[in-house]
């Protein structure tokens, strides 16, 4: 019997970006020997903006539209009823499958498939703060339903997060507030990254990589670059890349970053192209980070980098991080060994500083960037993901099948 395997995306907007490209990688290495498809719900979505964007091939994966559903169930005032809609919910997604694939921020929809895996990407959705579980101030209500109201959304939340026996993190950041939101623990699984890069001559150059926004503190570091000694840095340069996107926000905020560096050394590469992207990875000295800074971990952890994939990218080609002590970025850089962690813009200017006039202690942590790069690899997420899912897809009563992927010749590796 054929096992069928559902890996889907519940996002339906914004730009392609790490989600994408994790389902992208499982996709294309589940799909030489099962059945595989990728549900989302972006219609305009095509098999080859994937290949080309993540450079994989999908052409023995199938590509399955579903029309998103309003959450139309959080109205009733009868708890069967509810539950009973609520299980109903986004049903289409994940019944065809013998094993069906979760990758998601927000509330998952009940699994319907023999076997449900939970991929949390972050957890955004807070069941007992946000609608439905709280309601606004203009509930009509009985007083009998509001008093009643959290009790029950607590356990439909836990009855919904059943259906998914196997919860995944990408991190161990996220599965440290996936427990604390979420009340359920996972094994972190880290994103597979591209960490296929030349190893060419290195220009004085800084780079920052991301999309064109407050939260990626451009503005912040620009600054910064600027505050840098001019007779250490005149023959460096800043370069910050990254997607600006259609919202009249994002263009206005890129314009304001561009302004303040007018006349200075530092230079935007807005929309840029992977192959530009990795020469840039690969020619840069020094990698900077800042998604985080001035946020409280403790009351916004969305606002920190959830794990670091352009961090990883840039040490994979030898660039140095120097990056936030926040987040996921916290476990990717081994602090003074393989790049630098700062608390501070202060700190940030100094330790940079330190690479810049120390050629040997810049090389080595390149060197060593590179090396600890490997540990996130494509094949080192296809294989811990394998590790974990395997056994338990294997034990449901007629879906073994052969199991996910043909035994690999080398010993799994579940951690880092």
């Amino acid at each position: 019997m054929s096992v069928r395997i559902g890996i889907y995306s519940s996002a339906a907007s914004g730009s392609l970006g790490g989600a994408e490209g994790s389902i992208a990688v499982l996709a294309e290495a589940l799909g030489r020997h099962r059945d595989v498809q990728i549900v989302h719900h972006r219609a305009s979505l095509t098999a080859q903006q994937l290949e080309e964007l993540f450079a994989v091939d999908l052409s023995a994966v199938r590509l399955r539209y579903v029309e998103p559903e309003p959450h139309t169930f959080g109205d009733s005032r009868w708890p069967g009823r509810r539950y009973q809609e609520a299980r109903e919910w986004q049903r289409a997604v994940s019944c065809p499958y013998d094993l069906f694939i979760n990758f998601t921020h927000y509330m998952p929809p009940f699994c319907h498939a023999r076997m449900g895996v939970l991929m949390v990407l972050f957890p955004f959705y807070d069941p007992l703060t946000s609608w439905p579980a709280r309601a606004d101030t203009s509930d009509t209500s009985s007083l009998f339903w509001k008093s009643g109201r959290g009790l029950y959304y607590n356990w439909e939340w836990k009855r919904r997060m059943a259906s998914y026996p196997l919860k995944l993190a990408n991190s161990r950041f996220t599965a440290k507030w996936t427990m604390t939101r979420w009340g359920v623990k996972s094994h972190v699984v880290y994103p597979p990254v591209d960490v296929n890069f030349l190893p060419i001559e290195k220009e004085n150059m800084v780079l920052t990589v991301g999309r064109f926004t407050p939260l990626k503190k451009q503005l912040e570091m620009v600054s910064t670059f600027l505050r840098l000694s001019s007779d250490e840095f005149q023959e460096w340069t800043c370069i910050c890349a990254g997607t600006v996107g259609d919202s009249a926000s994002s263009r206005t905020y890129y314009e304001e970053v561009a302004r303040s560096a007018a006349g200075y050394n530092v230079q935007f590469a807005p929309d840029i192209d992977r192959l530009s992207l990795k020469r840039m990875f690969e020619s840069s000295k020094v990698f900077w980070h800042a998604a985080g800074l001035d946020e409280d971990d403790s009351v916004r952890p969305e606002l920190s980098e959830h794990f670091g994939i352009a961090t990883v990218e840039a040490m994979a080609a030898g660039s140095v991080p120097v990056v936030i002590n926040k987040g996921g970025q916290q476990e990717i850089v081994e602090h003074g060994v393989n790049g630098f962690l700062w608390n501070s813009l202060d700190d940030l200017r100094e330790y940079t500083v330190q690479l810049a006039k120390n050629e040997s202690l810049r090389a080595r942590m390149s060197d060593a960037a590179r090396v600890r790069a490997r540990c996130f690899s494509r094949e080192r997420f296809v294989e811990n993901f394998r590790a974990l899912v395997e056994p338990f897809f294997s034990n449901r009563e007629g879906a073994a099948a052969g199991g996910l992927l043909p035994t690999p010749k080398r010993s799994m590796s579940i951690g880092i």
